[in-house]
Order: C-alpha cells, then sequence, then structure tokens
C-alpha cells in the first residue's frame, strides 16, 4: 500500500503471470517515480480479485514495468476503501471493519 501513487499499479513481470487479457487506457500514462524518472503505460487490468483476510477485494491495476513489488495499492483504492493508516502502530484499517498489520 502506497499513500504517495495516486493510482494502483502491478508490475509487467507479476502480470504475465495473470490468465487475463488488459485493456487499453484511453491515453498513455505518464508515471513519475520516487526517483524522478518517467514510466510509460496504457494498459490496465480491471477489477483483479484480491483476497485479504479471507475477504475479496477488487482493484483495477496499471501496468508498470517495476521490479521492487508485484502489486502498489494507491490512493485510489485506499480511499474506496475508506482506508485508515496508522504508520505507528503500522495498520491499516478498511471500512470492511478489516484491520490489516504491515511489517
Amino acid at each position: 500500500m502506497d499513500s504517495g501513487a495516486s493510482h494502483s499499479f502491478i508490475s509487467a513481470r507479476f502480470a504475465s503471470c495473470l490468465d487475463v487479457t488488459p485493456d487499453c487506457l484511453s491515453h498513455t500514462l505518464d508515471v513519475s517515480t520516487p526517483t524522478g524518472t518517467s514510466m510509460y503505460t496504457d494498459s490496465v487490468y480491471r477489477s483483479c480479485e484480491m483476497s485479504m483476510a479471507g475477504i475479496s477485494l477488487y482493484a483495477d491495476l496499471i501496468v508498470l514495468p517495476i521490479r521492487d513489488f508485484d502489486v502498489i495499492l494507491g490512493m485510489d483504492w485506499l480511499s474506496a476503501h475508506r482506508a485508515r493508516m496508522d504508520c505507528y502502530h503500522k495498520t491499516v484499517d478498511m471500512i470492511l471493519g478489516l484491520l490489516l498489520l504491515l511489517d
């Protein structure tokens, strides 16, 4: 989870494991990284199912050529689930009543 990311993303390598064809975005997205570089993409996997604590959740994941992460859940997903992050306790509380402990 990344509160600094406006959208949610999936690495191109991890996405290649999915048995689904991505959709094309209506425009090319220019994504700025924390290192100051830009990545361009026009592919998205819509309504990807994830399971957290036995609860199915869905996200639109934009494909990026990133290496360090498989999936980044950004502010679009966090706000849709009314997430509240407690950095001190390393927890995320969502409207579903689900409490995630982060390491």
